[in-house]
């Protein structure tokens, strides 16, 4: 594996759990606004776009990683996996 690869691979990889924390995010704004009393239908339905380009955002992210890992060898996709938990040397 290049230096490249697995530079590429980590900002994938970094990219993608940043796309899960917000994600998550979204989903408890969501879940606040649905149980807001009285219930307001407008800031539910902001928070659902806002939930669901987040979910969007992960899909896209999870395929570039898959993309990217597809080239790569088992290996070095499990180095690029051990180097971002601070378990590997890069």
């Amino acid at each position: 594996m290049s230096g490249d690869d697995l530079a590429e691979l980590l900002r994938a990889l970094v990219e993608q759990q940043r796309a899960e924390d917000a994600s998550a995010r979204a989903a408890w704004v969501l879940a606040e606004a649905e149980e807001t009393d009285p219930v307001r239908p407008a800031e539910v339905a902001r928070a659902r776009e806002r939930y669901e380009a987040a979910v969007a955002a992960v899909e896209a992210a999870r395929a570039w990683c898959r993309e990217i890992e597809a080239r790569l060898a088992p290996r070095d996709v499990d180095h690029a996996h051990a180097v971002l938990a601070g378990g590997g040397r890069g």
